[in-house]
């Protein structure tokens, strides 16, 4: 069981086909690049399962995240789309942060993997399929 994205117009090769464990893990990297707080909160839902945020934590979400970084970060993970201009507002985000090299292939680390196929979405005007 694994997340596979298909968008028209990029091989296979080129898009993410992986585990849930290693796209959280991207996304917890992507949480703590952009600011280390919101990454700790964002944690906690992997790490614990079924953890219910604090009101607390979901204020100071609020005031650390953007409603850009938020389409991404809590996007479902196993089906759904996003629509070219979902793709361009994430990719502006992600571009933004340095995100220490998570291997995917031969070819792409995830955080190029993850800017190329929305660039090619939002470019092309296209949807990203997550299966």
């Amino acid at each position: 069981m694994g997340l596979d994205i298909n968008i028209k117009g990029l091989e296979r090769e080129d898009t993410y086909h992986g585990g849930y464990i290693r796209f959280g893990n991207y996304r917890m990297k992507v949480a703590k690049a952009f600011n280390k707080t919101l990454g700790e909160i964002y944690e906690k839902s992997y790490l614990t399962p079924n953890y219910e945020y604090t009101d607390d934590e979901i204020e100071q979400w609020n005031q650390l995240c953007n409603n850009d970084l938020d389409i991404f970060l809590w996007h479902s993970d196993y089906d759904g789309k996003l629509t070219p201009k979902e793709c361009k507002k994430i990719y502006n985000e992600l571009k933004k942060l340095k995100i220490k090299d998570l291997p995917y292939s031969d070819k792409w680390t995830m955080q190029e993997l993850w800017l190329n196929m929305l660039k090619h979405c939002y470019k092309y005007r296209v949807n990203m399929y997550f299966y």
